[in-house]
């Protein structure tokens, strides 16, 4: 098809049918004029920009611009008549080509992230919004896909989780057998400390314990991203959970006489990962004792609030939540107090990881507070889970 006649096919496809999601142009009254301004508009994207007709086998590409030929190092010969998957070459079996199926039979718009080959055979990641173009009365009449190369932001992403795993690996042996020393050194096992000495290595525990926190954090958080975190579901009753945990943090309340007070409404036997689940039941309550005044009470609590769930609670009598905070709460790397009256520590990933951990459980989590009136972060989780782990082949 020559390029004057491909032109002509594409005026006569779209001439007083541009969209029907929204007026084009309005002020321009003249179509030759709009037809105008629209093709030099897509000619001159820096986006790669593909047109291609459903009406004919195969759903071929009818158009290209200039920056799809540079994107793709393809010439526009070889590109018009042809369906897009030559992109892929033999690469096809990605999980966003099954989706993208799905949506051009849909007649869906999607935007998926694709493993693309250029001429040359180099890899590009390409970030696809595929639309369809329907006439005034709701027929089909294209799809337009946009694509964007994004290998450089991939290769990014790639480089920072490498380093974070690497540092994060790197770091958590040393800080465990520092940990330990130090540990050893506090129980008198080096020989006597005087009072100055205890306190010092008291001092280097708590810090190395709160490093070694943040690393376990990171990882953790990376393993979420990439959708490989496993969870090893046990039998666990609610008050062994709950006792694990108020073990680990008794000697921090008792630093500021704070008590907890445990009731047990609901002793089902649930199927979790006891470690994960022990994670966010100890996030919840440490923040609850750093939050809380001194000489005051935590209150954990489950309670069966619908069939099949349970539900803790975690109960303080701090500072309280304004509501317009509460969706910054579960955010990562989100601490909802920047002032100087906040409570030093923390890392900006605990909540956020609770969340994840909770919803891979087939579970939520939420926060009840107002200020001055203290605070109940909840989450509930299903008594039987069948997730085995929510790891990527």
């Amino acid at each position: 098809m020559s390029e004057e006649k491909r032109r002509g096919h594409l005026r006569s496809r779209t001439k007083g049918s541009e969209s029907t999601c929204a007026p084009i142009l309005e002020d321009v009254k003249n179509s030759r004029d709009k037809m105008m301004i629209l093709e030099r508009a897509i000619s001159c994207a820096s986006n790669g920009i593909v047109i291609t007709d459903p009406h004919q086998v195969d759903n071929p590409i009818i158009y290209v611009n200039p920056s799809f030929l540079d994107m793709s190092g393809y010439t526009r010969e070889e590109v018009i008549g042809h369906n897009c998957r030559f992109l892929q070459g033999d690469d096809r079996d990605q999980e966003g080509l099954q989706q993208l199926r799905e949506a051009i039979q849909k007649q869906e718009s999607i935007t998926v992230v694709l493993r693309n080959y250029r001429k040359n055979h180099t890899l590009f990641w390409n970030e696809l919004t595929v639309s369809p173009v329907h006439d005034e009365s709701g027929g089909l009449i294209n799809f337009i896909g946009v694509q964007n190369d994004i290998t450089d932001r991939k290769e990014a992403e790639k480089a920072i989780s490498e380093f974070y795993s690497k540092i994060s690996h790197e770091l958590r042996t040393p800080l465990s057998s520092v940990r330990t020393a130090l540990a050893l050194l506090a129980e008198g096992t080096g020989g006597p400390l005087t009072a100055d000495s205890s306190k010092l290595v008291e001092m280097a525990g708590r810090n190395t314990s709160r490093l070694l926190k943040l690393v376990n954090d990171i990882l953790d958080f990376r393993k979420i991203e990439a959708g490989k975190m496993e969870l090893r579901l046990e039998r666990t009753l609610p008050q062994d959970l709950i006792e694990q945990v108020l073990g680990e943090l008794e000697a921090t309340a008792a630093e500021r006489n704070i008590n907890f007070e445990v009731n047990i409404n609901c002793d089902d036997v649930m199927n979790v990962d006891r470690d994960r689940l022990a994670q966010v039941l100890s996030n919840l309550t440490a923040n609850a004792i750093k939050f809380s005044p001194n000489n005051s009470k935590i209150k954990i609590q489950t309670v069966k609030n619908r069939e099949g769930f349970i539900c803790f609670r975690v109960i303080d009598r701090g500072p309280g939540i304004a509501q317009k905070d509460f969706g910054k709460l579960f955010q990562k790397f989100q601490q909802i107090d920047s002032s100087d009256k906040r409570v030093p520590g923390g890392t900006g990933l605990g909540l956020s990881i609770s969340k994840s951990l909770v919803e891979i459980h087939g579970g939520q989590i939420g926060v009840d507070s107002k200020v001055g009136r203290g605070s109940t972060f909840w989450f509930e989780i299903p008594i039987e889970n069948s997730t085995v782990n929510t790891s990527e082949s």
